[in-house]
């Protein structure tokens, strides 16, 4: 909780095809001063107009995290403040030259990778903490996420439950340290049901979708590459519940302050997640 502000040591590069538009887009990392915050930087556009990393910028959450200002759009971030939330970096400029961030293999490596390499660097000033001190849950029919006391750290328990179809029951627990989550957190891949194809044909998305970053699971239980349809390998046994860690994290850093906690989640999605990040925000 008394840990330093962070950024990184130099500028870095990467660049990818987003996963819903299928455009292509490049991100520049920029070292940012002490109490600067995470933002991006449309640079693809007049005035070069910023968008805050902040539940205060929210416009959407649609299968996942839109950020927006008068002027500018950012989608698709939640793996990248995942990675900066796993690496401890609380102020960073992001120029992006176009709308979506690139999806990489479908998890956090790709950002955790270039950040790495960028070298992380502390800043001097003491972060942002909020201890949970009471319950915070936010829920919708049989989902739910809450933030309860914890004696220390940062833990996350998470139930993924499809009722018996597609997969079985998954659940996870995992206290977030750098470690734990590069190892054990960021790798896990995108997922999605079978049933969603169609919709997401019908809005024009999923452009970017391939065999290499995402995974397609069916009613039957069968996990297939989403292009090719051929049988999908996972990284893990329970790579799906892990993912939806993944994103949870990312979520919750939206609310720019270290949690000491635990949180607990239930079959929770990115618009419950922001939600209690929006209730810790308004209380930190």
């Amino acid at each position: 909780m008394d840990s330093a502000q962070k950024t990184i040591g130099r500028e870095a590069e990467c660049s990818g095809i987003g996963m819903f538009r299928g455009e292509s887009t490049s991100l520049h990392f920029k070292p940012s001063p002490l109490n600067s915050g995470i933002s991006f930087v449309r640079v693809d556009l007049p005035n070069r107009p910023g968008v805050r990393a902040h539940v205060h910028s929210l416009s959407s959450n649609y299968k996942r995290i839109f950020l927006k200002n008068e002027e500018a759009e950012v989608e698709s971030v939640e793996h990248l403040m995942a990675a900066l939330a796993g690496l401890g970096i609380d102020n960073i400029e992001i120029e992006i030259n176009g709308r979506e961030v690139p999806a990489g293999d479908g998890s956090a490596k790709l950002f955790l990778e270039v950040l790495k390499k960028a070298g992380i660097v502390e800043l001097g000033g003491k972060k942002k903490g909020f201890i949970v001190k009471t319950p915070i849950m936010v829920s919708s029919g049989d989902a739910s996420v809450m933030a309860v006391p914890c004696e220390k750290g940062l833990i996350f328990s998470y139930t993924l439950d499809f009722n018996g179809s597609f997969i079985e029951r998954q659940t996870y627990d995992i206290e977030i340290t750098e470690e734990n989550f590069c190892r054990d957190i960021a790798p896990a891949r995108t997922f999605g049901l079978s049933t969603y194809i169609e919709e997401f044909k019908k809005l024009g998305l999923g452009k970017g979708v391939t065999d290499d970053n995402s995974i397609i699971v069916h009613e039957d239980g069968k996990m297939t590459k989403p292009i090719s349809m051929k049988p999908a390998k996972l990284r893990f046994p329970d790579e799906f519940v892990r993912h939806k860690i993944l994103d949870l994290v990312g979520d919750l850093y939206l609310a720019n302050v270290v949690i000491q906690g635990r949180i607990v989640a239930n079959r929770s999605g990115h618009s419950l997640n922001v939600q209690l990040a929006e209730k810790i925000a308004s209380v930190a």
